[in-house]
């Protein structure tokens, strides 16, 4: 299951107070399709999960993988890192120890 660090989770904490979403919302993490052919990761807080995704509470934060993302996201790890003056969040593969990298 794609892990969610706790500096994603402060961040993703961040933006749903910012844009006054409810806190019982959990993450969807999906597949974009932006051009044909090529297909990105969708991020978005909702209050249900697809049918067919995965389900898990991560750093006190619902998370909902799609489907078609639970496979390739398994051994990746969501997290936050600073660059300049803004905040993003970033996928890295787990550290064996079920860690983020540093």
């Amino acid at each position: 299951m794609l892990e969610i660090t706790r500096g994603a989770a402060d961040l993703l904490t961040e933006l749903r107070q910012g844009q006054e979403v409810p806190e019982d919302y959990g993450l969807r993490v999906f597949p974009e399709t932006n051009q044909p052919g090529e297909v990105t990761i969708g991020l978005g807080l909702t209050d249900q999960p697809a049918d067919g995704d995965q389900i898990a509470e991560q750093e006190g934060m619902k998370v909902f993988v799609a489907q078609e993302l639970a496979a390739p996201l398994a051994d990746a790890a969501m997290d936050a890192t600073d660059e300049g003056r803004e905040s993003r969040l970033v996928f890295r593969p787990k550290q064996r120890n079920g860690a983020a990298p540093a």
